[in-house]
């Protein structure tokens, strides 16, 4: 009986061997299937998921459409949570990858496959194995020899068999029968070994395709399994990008990403091989030579552009650079790049900064004129400042030679280097203004955090304005150019006028010296001049690079020579300019007067006298007072320099002045002058500008006085004042009639009639 059961139970699991080989077979090759299927499906997504026309078709659906690039302000947000809270959100997908979800599902999938297989595959075949007794059942039907013995001896051989009322001895016969035709038979040929056939074929080919795959890409199939584990492995790629971008760029500016290339890429052998032997250079076909690149800006939609091929890396073989051109922009934006398989494992950053520039302070920019040192110094020693209405703006108008401007700038940001240019005007076109002894382009003074700049730098006669150029630490310039205008004062002589003779008083106080008394004094230029008299001349001289000196150019026009008598080079001379050497005009150079004002009184200048010039003097002694050159001193010395005025009264006497008369002998004689000559005078100003060369200003006519005898200018002044005492009246009566107008007439009214 122990051996009959020896081989039912060794036929039991004999079939329940096979059951699972076939079982394992089935299901190992649907796993192995399904497993490369998904190995192929997480391929060809990390290949074309991030391809235009997928992420278009993912767009045109609702629940598939790539999420929109956050905003500024939502990057903001997630930068402040970071830094301030120590939250970091979860990392961002891989760019260009399988998804995360895909991996999980298909991973999720297999897992849920191989448990049903395993359960229908192997669990349940084990377990609907069939008995013993059924496989005695079997054996019977294969062997007839056994009839019913063996099926009745392993039933009632067993303990719990119940067996009252049977022969002990027919049992034993039984079993006894049953053992030896069991031990002529052997029973495992009974089991149907054609299942293990089919397992071969059902499992072989799946087995063959992955060790065959396997041994011709063992890396790319171990990264694959892997991934299918849920590792974090990238697939083996034949072209491989490496972003070298800048990642900042001035606001509005074009922006280049680059990458840099390695692996099997597409190379431009014949351009490459043209340049390198021959030094020429062709553009690279685009006909699979680029590659794509994703932009993203930040709250729009994203875009896409040419990676192009732009030159081989020096000093390392195989590798290229490879460039998108961008229009300019001032989003900040990410960006990924695809290059035939090659494709950025992480997205890229470009980030915008303001270039530099001035600040939006109202005061960003100003500017000052140091005016020149002829002009002199405030009491402290410093130079005079003078602003003009544009120097909030950084402009100067009215510049004076010689002088100094200064200019104080704010940026918006830390600035490297700082420079201004000063711009000339060179014929029609403009020319920048070079460096001189002192480098004046550099700043005298930047601030502590550079985001200010002081320069100072001289004027020129052909100065018309300035420029600033700007660099930061990121090697940035001021896109926008900062630009103001230098517009130089006329470089003008001084003026110079002639003031009316007046032989009014010039103590307001005194009654000659009221106002009522002017029109009786004013004479204008009709004074006249007897013999042995004085030529009155009052003047007022003005410049805005000061008074320096004044002379009286003078000539004699005898009476009753004519013009054309004297030499032609005499006949030309008609103003003293054009008569520096003095052949013609001569010069008498007045003097300088320095007063106390508060001895001599305020100086008066249309009668060019102080007001106690002619204290205690009788009226003949007044003709004898001179004020020869007197400058204005400066109204406030902390302020404005003095002297940008002057004036005068001087008494010129004839007495001694001779004239010159040619002779017959074409040669000159002098004499002195008679009634009838001219006295022909001009005013003569110099500024303080110490260039050589420099033009003195005169008055616009000159005052010409014919000498008359003393009855003739008795009877001149006593028509003078009949004239001026008609006048007087004349006003006096205008000034009634007009009183009158405005006066109220009243009517009385009349009486009633009785």
């Amino acid at each position: 009986m122990t051996h009959i059961l020896g081989q039912l139970q060794h036929w039991r699991f004999t079939e329940r061997l096979v059951r699972l080989a076939w079982g394992g077979a089935r299901g190992g090759a649907a796993v192995g299937a399904v497993l490369a299927v998904a190995c192929l499906i997480d391929w060809t997504a990390d290949r074309y998921l991030g391809s235009e026309s997928w992420r278009q078709f993912l767009k045109d659906t609702w629940v598939f459409a790539p999420a929109s690039a956050p905003t500024a302000e939502e990057r903001w947000f997630t930068e402040h949570l970071r830094l301030h809270h120590g939250f970091r959100p979860p990392a961002a997908a891989v760019i260009d990858d399988s998804p995360q979800w895909l991996r999980v599902c298909m991973t999720g999938g297999q897992i849920l496959l191989a448990l049903v297989l395993a359960y229908y595959l192997l669990v349940r075949p084990w377990r609907r194995t069939p008995s013993v007794d059924e496989l005695a059942g079997r054996a019977e039907e294969a062997i007839p020899e056994f009839g019913h013995r063996l099926v009745t001896a392993l039933q009632l051989n067993r303990p719990t068999a119940r067996t009252q009322g049977m022969s002990p001895s027919l049992i034993a016969d039984v079993t006894r029968e049953a053992g030896e035709i069991a031990s002529r038979h052997n029973l495992l040929k009974l089991i149907d070994y054609r299942r293990l056939a089919f397992a071969t074929l059902v499992a072989g080919p799946v087995l063959c395709g992955w060790t065959a795959y396997a041994i011709a890409k063992p890396a790319l199939t171990s990264v694959l399994v892997k991934r299918q584990l849920l590792q974090s492995v990238e697939i083996p790629r034949t072209i491989h990008l490496q972003n070298v971008s800048q990642d900042v760029w001035p606001t509005g500016a074009e922006v280049e990403v680059r990458y840099k290339v390695t692996g099997d890429y597409p190379r431009p052998w014949f351009t490459e091989w043209l340049r390198t032997e021959h030094g020429f250079t062709l553009a690279p076909p685009t006909d699979g030579f680029s590659g794509r690149l994703r932009v993203e800006p930040d709250g729009q939609p994203e875009e896409s552009y040419d990676l192009v091929y732009e030159k081989a890396v020096e000093g390392e073989d195989g590798a290229a650079y490879f460039v998108a051109k961008l229009p300019a922009s001032s989003l900040d934006f990410s960006f990924t790049a695809r290059l035939d398989n090659g494709r950025t494992r992480e997205s890229g950053r470009i980030r915008f900064e303001p270039p530099p520039q001035l600040s939006s302070d109202s005061d960003a920019i100003t500017a000052e004129q140091w005016l020149p040192k002829y002009l002199g110094t405030q009491p402290t020693g410093a130079p005079y400042v003078r602003k003009s209405d544009g120097g909030v703006r950084g402009e100067v108008t009215d510049a004076l030679p010689l002088s100094q401007i200064l200019v104080e700038a704010k940026f918006n940001k830390p600035v490297q280097k700082a420079r201004l240019i000063p711009i000339v005007r060179d014929g029609v076109r403009e020319k920048d203004y070079p460096d001189g002894p002192a480098d004046f382009h550099a700043p005298r003074d930047v601030g502590a955090d550079r985001k200010s700049a002081v320069w100072l730098f001289p004027t020129t006669g052909k100065i018309i304005g300035y420029r600033i150029e700007l660099t930061d630490d990121r090697g940035f310039v001021n896109s926008v150019p900062i630009r103001r205008n230098v517009r130089m004062l006329e470089d003008r002589p001084p003026t110079v006028a002639f003031m009316p003779e007046s032989m009014r008083h010039p103590d307001p106080t005194d009654y000659d010296g009221s106002p009522d008394a002017k029109i009786a004094h004013e004479w204008g230029d009709k004074f006249p001049l007897a013999e042995g008299g004085r030529i009155m001349v009052i003047y007022h001289a003005r410049s805005e690079q000061g008074i320096s000196r004044a002379n009286i150019a003078y000539r004699v026009i005898p009476k009753g020579v004519a013009p054309d008598a004297y030499p032609k080079e005499l006949q030309d001379i008609q103003h003293p300019r054009q008569d520096p050497e003095n052949k013609v005009f001569t010069r008498l150079t007045l003097k300088p007067v320095t007063a106390d004002l508060k001895t001599v009184g305020k100086y008066v200048p249309d009668l060019g006298l102080f007001e106690k010039s002619w204290q205690e003097l009788s009226k003949l002694d007044r003709f004898r007072v001179n004020v020869e050159f007197y400058s204005f001193p400066s109204p406030d010395p902390s302020t404005e320099p003095g002297g940008l005025e002057a004036g005068g009264r001087y008494m010129f006497e004839i007495d001694g002045l001779i004239k010159k008369v040619p002779d017959s002998g074409g040669g000159f004689t002098t004499a002195k002058l008679e009634l009838g000559d001219t006295v022909e005078l001009f005013m003569e100003v110099f500024d303080k500008n110490p260039t050589p060369g420099r033009a003195p200003g005169y008055t616009k006519e000159a005052r010409r006085k014919t000498l008359v005898s003393a009855e003739d200018a008795m009877l001149a002044l006593k028509m003078r004042d009949e004239q001026n005492r008609r006048l007087q009246d004349k006003l006096r009566d205008l000034a009634a009639d007009q009183a009158n107008v405005f006066r109220e007439t009243v009517t009385p009214p009349k009486e009633p009639k009785k």
